[in-house]
């Protein structure tokens, strides 16, 4: 199933180099499809999206777990972001290619830009987070956990997700197996999608604030 989404957003994504209506639309059709293809699926097992995660009788604890999580790994990641920055700049461009676009020799000044493009960003990396998250931790998660224990599936998972993430092709978006992991450790410890959606939203939305204190 995984490959079949995967195949059909690559094919999509090689279609809208050329036809631009298709280009602008494959975001949105990967968020449809990570949210519907789980639940037909689902439904052939006699089980609903509740069975995968979505369930948010347990925000509290989502909320607790997401949060105390950030908090504990954002900062790390910003002071790694900053030290890897300075040093791809002293790397030559050939090889900063492949470890990411952030190479500047320069401080971070962090700010908060409060614009509508900006809130639109955040709203798109809102379908985004959770729909990934109910595909990979969710649906995905409880496939694999029905054969591997936690740790296997976590990894597998976790695989797969920085994989699909080459639909756009740069090989320092395999980097996203590291979050993955964390929000891996969030579904174990809530049994829902939740906590590890809004971890995940909070990363996107982090690295974007980030990205525009270049």
């Amino acid at each position: 199933m995984w490959a079949a989404v995967i195949l059909g957003l690559a094919v999509l994504e090689v279609i809208g180099g050329w036809v631009q209506p298709v280009r602008t639309g494959v975001g949105a059709i990967a968020v449809a499809a990570f949210l519907y293809v789980p639940v037909r699926f689902l439904e052939r097992r006699g089980q609903d999206a509740h069975d995968a995660g979505w369930r948010f009788d347990r925000l509290g604890r989502d909320l607790a777990w997401s949060l105390g999580a950030c908090a504990v790994v954002l900062p790390l990641f910003t002071l790694g972001f900053v030290l890897f920055m300075k040093w791809t700049a002293l790397l030559p461009a050939e090889t900063r290619w492949y470890l990411g676009p952030y190479a500047r020799d320069r401080p971070l000044h962090l700010r908060l830009p409060l614009d509508w493009p900006f809130a639109g960003a955040v709203a798109g990396n809102a379908a985004v987070a959770f729909s990934e998250e109910f595909f990979y931790r969710g649906y995905m998660t409880l496939r694999f956990e029905e054969r591997w224990g936690p740790v296997r599936t976590a990894l597998a998972v976790a695989a797969l997700f920085a994989i699909g993430h080459l639909l756009t092709p740069a090989p320092w978006r395999l980097a996203v197996f590291f979050p993955a992991l964390l929000f891996a450790f969030l579904r174990n410890r809530t049994r829902t999608v939740v906590g590890a959606s809004v971890a995940h939203l909070l990363c996107n939305v982090w690295l974007l604030i980030l990205e525009r204190s270049l």
